[in-house]
């Protein structure tokens, strides 16, 4: 197909090094499958270590070192943007100071990701400097396919715990989404499951968890945030100039 592009977008992987290493192997099966499946881009939604500890974080350094395909990283709530500056000083598209928010410009798809974590925090907030930043950068290339990723969903899922510690200011950013029409989809993961919604005229998937899974609360005296029985997983993102884009579920 002319002009395929795939993405690879792996999240919320909760690093530990006191698991017996099961973090790290369900990291590495999905590595492994997203080179199997010739992706020419592997991103990674945040929450990539479990307690911001620098061991977990030279375990995720060690995992993806020899990756060979582009790997970019973001932070989720649970991690430090100090910490993972200083465990992966050779991703020189990082700033080196506020936050750690940047585009990649080298793909027939442009990626935008915006860093929009609130230390100490569980729920995620645009700022006005942030959705500027982000609307200065998608004006930059009006006319090429682009994806947004950051970790909070920036929709209501309906559930009862993660819709109070989502994205605060959904409204801003579905502002700016609203106003660059190449955005054809928006990533995120932070829920630990598949979802689907919508912001302005982009579809939103939620990426599931390398990790585990969590059930899904709707009604009062349901468990919240239940682990289930379903695969943890990631998602392969593949874009055509012909056929458009299309997110698929790789259960692990």
């Amino acid at each position: 197909m002319s002009g395929q592009f795939i993405l690879a977008q792996i999240s919320d992987t909760h690093i530990r090094a006191d698991d017996d290493g099961l973090s790290a192997r369900q990291l590495e099966r999905a590595l492994a499958e997203a080179h199997e499946y010739r992706a020419d881009v592997i991103l990674l939604t945040g929450d990539l270590a479990n307690d911001e500890r620098p061991d977990e974080y030279d375990l995720l350094a060690r995992i993806i070192e020899d990756v060979s395909r582009p790997l970019y990283l973001m932070p989720g709530n649970h991690d430090d943007r100090a910490l993972i500056r200083n465990a992966f000083p050779r991703h020189g598209y990082l700033p080196r100071s506020g936050f750690l928010s940047f585009a990649i410009d080298d793909f027939p798809v442009r990626l935008v990701v915006i860093d929009q974590i609130v230390p100490g925090e569980t729920h995620g907030l645009i700022t006005h400097a942030g959705a500027d930043w982000l609307d200065r950068t998608l004006a930059e290339a009006p006319d090429k396919p682009t994806i947004v990723a950051l970790h909070h969903p920036p929709f209501l899922t309906h559930d009862m715990l993660f819709d109070n510690i989502g994205l605060l200011d959904a409204d801003l950013f579905a502002s700016v989404i609203a106003r660059h029409r190449q955005v054809e989809r928006v990533i995120c993961g932070h829920h630990h499951r598949v979802a689907v919604g919508q912001v302005a005229h982009a579809p939103v998937v939620i990426a599931p968890s390398t990790s585990w899974v969590y059930g899904l609360a709707m009604y009062p005296g349901q468990k919240i945030a239940p682990k289930t029985a379903e695969q943890p997983g990631w998602m392969l993102h593949v874009r055509s100039d012909t056929g458009g884009l299309a997110s698929h579920f790789m259960g692990l």
